[in-house]
């Protein structure tokens, strides 16, 4: 029982000590650096996601409003 009671404890520091942190303003441009981008090119990204959303009739999720007509 103890065992147990004292794994659970340590787990929970554990968990507890690699949370969300406090980013300071100026660390925030180190994180907003381009290498930061997950997507290789971003304007075929965005080129890729109109045509989807053409074929699907729908557009959402990104800001804009249309039809489904490509218009949008």
């Amino acid at each position: 029982m103890i065992r147990k009671l004292l794994f659970v404890l340590i787990f929970l520091f554990l968990v507890s000590i690699t949370g969300c942190t406090i980013v300071q303003p100026w660390e925030r441009e180190r994180l907003a650096d381009p290498n930061m981008i997950f997507d290789e090119n971003p304007i075929q990204k965005g080129i890729k996601e109109h045509y989807i959303n053409i074929r699907e009739g729908s557009e959402g999720g990104n800001g804009s409003q249309g039809g489904g007509c490509g218009c949008g």
